[in-house]
């Protein structure tokens, strides 16, 4: 996803809360950042955050 796009969605989204369901890789200048966004709110996560999140969800 690019950036223009992930904020996009942000702005969009708002407070709101999500559940973040699915993570994609988030690029600038056609380059990976090493971030992900939320597919659905836009919110960016760094690599350590998004493994953090993929541990609790597997229990």
């Amino acid at each position: 996803m690019k950036q223009k796009r992930a904020q996009e969605l942000r702005d969009a989204w708002g407070d709101a809360p999500c559940e973040h369901p699915q993570l994609a890789k988030l690029y600038d200048l056609g380059a990976h950042t090493g971030s992900y966004a939320c597919v659905a709110c836009g919110h960016v996560f760094s690599f350590r955050e998004k493994a953090e999140l993929v541990a609790t969800r597997r229990g």
